[in-house]
């Protein structure tokens, strides 16, 4: 399975801009990374449990750890971090060059051309310099060791490391910005494989050795699994390279001061190991150890959000060479979401099962029940900065992006200079790095190795905040509150979910059992809450899943870009029940009516799309002052306008139903709530469109044509209500106010012939249309009673969607359900509401999927 997608050359007739991915490609490109990913951290996971097994937690395995942080500062600066910041950026706008002028030089081999000779010399002498000064690099980091004679020898060993990381990072950058990513997500697969070999096959000659040899070995694979698919690249250029004048790549000009602030901030970033190693050496054997371990199985639960923004990055980085920043904008606020959702989902589960999941992998050998506790406390504090970490991954790619390490030959050398913006990131993990300082020399004497911990915390937290801010700045206009918004409902749904993991975790005293039955409840838990808290991180995947994946006919395309499903085999019925809020029938009516069974449920799976979730919708009747009120169905003034000015307080805009679709479909529906009218009785012109008026809010009014002027007859025990006038829908239609229809006579449809069925949507919109001279696009369903017929109907005469009441079988465009409004209804309850109508959305997309039992 291939994720490599080619760029397609732009002619000259063709605007220049990035080209638009297909779903379907960001979905298998994130699906292979994350599985070659998972394979090599099992793999790194499977090395550290061979330490663990063969050395436990003692002098040799601090010495080796000490030696591990050439790779370990290595492998971000140069293959994860600081490399891809660079050049994925500057290939990609190397690639975006070469669309826009398809007849000169390849922009991609000058490129080459011009960085990676320069690159492997300076590689080569940072590894020598690294093996020649390891005695003093060894006294830096771990001054507290007993015997340092190990740790240098290990450490002139991964020294050798560095050459190889440095050019797997360049081929790798390279073809992610060809959006190739199989052969870069597989390098840490044959890089960790080689340390086991060389474990397993010399740990009792060599000891701890063997482990660094394996790291300079696998380091050699790395680069052998990027050397082919990077020159297949380049030879399939359909141009022959010219070369420059210059010497450097056409069309692009090389910013070499842009790569200081780059490795400044990797460098900054990866201090922290450093810190702690120096604080940990003066604490007990076995306690950088402990801090290793607790470390590399906290980082496991942010290897996955890592991989959103691994794969996304060429695409923010293509959209900011062609000077997109919407897109970039987007595309970044979407990141993070999605990365804080599954970084918190196992930040949830290590917070409940850090004990059993430290036991199941470490502990046997050497490693004991003390070494168990005191790793599984570390992982704890560790997890609390987890989200900031992912955070910090997400945002500093696109930061970097603004102004890559190259510019085009044509732009105003002045406008890039290095300036203190640019060093912002650096300056940003500056503070971060002196608050774990700080929380590290104040924690570490009285808690040890959980006083490191939570200084790392901390001080990345920090970083994470000032990173946020950062952007804003640089000209990447985030929506900060929708993103903070977004993460605090993330965020409760993972302090629910880990309160709930760790009472389960505690049922069994089985490690594999408590760890299995914790982190399915966990998952659980977090899925439900996110979903009842409103986070679309959560609920858009869940609601996705049910539909792409369960069981059941799916939708086919229709005409005019409606969805159908195929028409339900006859099944039982039940008789109508008024619903809370609908307007009632005369006894005699429901008692004739009946309708199709929920057992209908999924075949005519949500007309509106496959697995969307319903968008919120508020429905209302009457706006005025009763005294008697039989069907609750009016609401004062005084409330009405306390729960507008409840949702304008809390970010939230009231707007017809019509501009919420529209809305949804473009993708910026965001805090907006659909506001609906049903009856079109005469008060809502005057006392409900004064207060939609004062905070800027749109509505929707279903009037009933042949009423229009009259009574609401149809209430058979009042009070009575004036309708709007001909005038009055006139009017408000002219206004920006949308007119649906409730039918021609305000009559029930379900059960109607199909002929009547006709004359209640088509010729009330026809009579609607010539009297406010539009387009009438809305239906609401008298009384809110909908069957499959009723639907079909509605979609037949040209409407655009149908308002119904309840979730059900049928919702979807045109069965939209809808949260019932009344007097009684204050902030909080309508908070409530709103929690109802999430869940029922996730209830209504299980029963859809569920499939019927036989005989049914």
């Amino acid at each position: 399975m291939s994720t490599d997608q080619h760029v397609a050359v732009v002619g000259a007739a063709a605007p220049p801009g990035p080209p638009a991915p297909r779903r379907d490609f960001l979905a298998k490109a994130f699906g292979v990374t994350a599985l070659l990913t998972a394979a090599g951290s099992a793999f790194g996971l499977l090395r550290d449990l061979l330490l663990a097994r063969y050395f436990g937690a003692n002098q040799g395995t601090d010495a080796f750890l000490v030696a591990w942080t050439v790779p370990e500062t290595a492998a971000p600066l140069l293959i994860e971090d600081a490399m891809a910041f660079l050049m994925v950026p500057a290939f990609s706008l190397a690639l975006v060059l070469r669309e826009e002028r398809p007849k000169g030089p390849d922009p991609v081999r000058q490129l080459v051309r011009a960085t990676l000779p320069w690159l492997l010399l300076t590689l080569c002498g940072l590894s020598l310099l690294t093996a020649v000064g390891a005695p003093q690099l060894v006294r830096f980091l771990a001054p507290g060791l007993v015997d340092p004679g190990l740790a240098v020898t290990c450490t002139r060993i991964t020294a050798l490391t560095i050459l190889p990381f440095g050019v797997a990072g360049y081929l790798g950058s390279a073809l992610r910005a060809h959006h190739s990513f199989t052969a870069p997500a597989g390098i840490y697969v044959a890089y960790n494989l080689a340390i086991l070999g060389f474990l397993l096959v010399g740990h009792t000659a060599w000891g701890v050795r063997s482990a660094a040899i394996g790291v300079a070995f696998g380091s050699l694979l790395m680069t052998g699994v990027l050397i082919g698919p990077f020159l297949r690249r380049l030879k399939v250029s359909r141009r022959r390279p010219r070369k420059s004048r210059r010497g450097g790549p056409a069309g692009l000009v090389l910013i070499p001061l842009a790569i200081l602030p780059v490795a400044g901030f990797t460098l900054t970033r990866q201090s922290q190991v450093f810190i702690e190693r120096h604080l940990g050496s003066g604490l007990p054997p076995g306690t950088i150890s402990h801090l290793n371990y607790a470390a590399k199985v906290s980082q496991l639960a942010m290897t996955a959000a890592i991989l959103i923004c691994t794969v996304t990055f060429p695409l923010v980085a293509r959209a900011l060479a062609a000077g997109d920043l919407r897109t970039a904008r987007d595309r970044v606020e979407k990141d993070i979401g999605q990365a804080t959702a599954l970084v918190l989902v196992g930040t949830a589960f290590l917070m409940a099962c850090a004990p059993s999941v430290v036991a199941l992998l470490f502990e046997r050998g050497a490693f004991t029940a003390h070494d168990t506790a005191a790793t599984a406390a570390v992982i704890r504090v560790y997890s609390f900065g987890l989200p900031a970490q992912a955070l910090i991954g997400v945002m500093v790619r696109p930061y970097f992006s603004v102004r890559p390490v190259v510019r085009r030959a044509d732009e105003d050398p002045s406008s890039f200079r290095v300036t203190r913006l640019d060093w912002y990131p650096v300056a940003a993990m500056a503070v971060g790095l002196l608050v774990t300082v700080a929380v590290g020399l104040a924690a570490t004497p009285h808690y040890g190795g959980l006083g490191l911990a939570a200084g790392n915390a901390a001080g990345i937290t920090t970083t994470a905040g000032l990173l946020l801010r950062g952007l804003l700045l640089r000209g990447i206009a985030l929506r900060v509150p929708k993103v903070l918004t977004g993460q605090s409902r993330l965020l409760a749904a993972a302090v629910g979910a880990a309160a709930v993991g760790y009472l389960a975790d505690g049922l069994t005293p089985s490690p594999l059992l408590a760890t299995l039955v914790g982190g399915v409840t966990v998952l659980l838990v977090f899925a439900g809450l996110g979903t009842a808290f409103g986070a679309a991180e959560v609920r858009e995947p869940l609601l996705g899943g049910l539909a792409r994946f369960g069981p059941g006919p799916r939708p086919r395309a229709e005409p005019g870009g409606t969805v159908a499903t195929t028409p339900p085999a006859p099944g039982p019925t039940h008789h109508l029940r008024p619903l809370k809020g609908s307007c009632p029938m005369d006894v005699d009516s429901a008692q004739q009516l009946r309708l199709p069974a929920q057992a209908t449920a999924g075949r005519a799976k949500r007309q509106a799309g496959s697995g969307r979730s319903a968008p919120w919708i508020l429905m209302y009747h009457s706006v005025a002052d009763e005294e008697e009120d039989p069907y609750l169905l009016t609401v004062s003034p005084e409330r009405f306008a306390a729960q507008m000015a409840w949702l304008h307080r809390t970010g939230r805009r009231g707007v017809s139903v019509r501009e919420l679709l529209r809305a949804r479909a473009e993708g910026t529906a965001g805090h907006l709530v659909g506001l609906t009218f049903d009856d079109g009785y005469a008060d809502f012109a005057r006392y409900a469109v004064p207060v939609l008026h004062e905070y800027g809010f749109t509505a929707t009014a279903y009037v009933v044509p042949d009423l229009l002027g009259t009574e609401n007859g149809w209430d058979v025990k009042g009070p009575r209500k004036q309708l709007l006038t001909l005038d009055q829908v006139t009017e408000l239609a002219r206004a920006g106010w949308e007119i649906g229809s409730h039918g021609l006579g305000h009559q029930a449809l379900p059960g109607l012939p199909a002929a009547d069925l006709a004359v209640q949507t088509r010729e009330s919109r026809r009579a609607l249309e010539e009297l406010i001279g539009g387009p009438v696009t809305g239906f609401c369903y008298p009384y809110g009673a909908v069957d499959l017929a009723a639907t079909h109907a509605v979609r037949d005469a040209g409407y655009d969607y149908a308002c119904a009441i309840a979730h059900g079988g049928l919702t979807g465009r045109y069965a939209l359900p809808r949260s019932y409004v009344g007097d009684r209804d204050g902030a909080l309850r309508l908070r409530a509401k709103r929690g109802r109508h999430r869940v029922r959305d996730v209830l209504t997309a299980l029963r859809a999927r569920r499939p019927r039992r036989a005989g049914r």
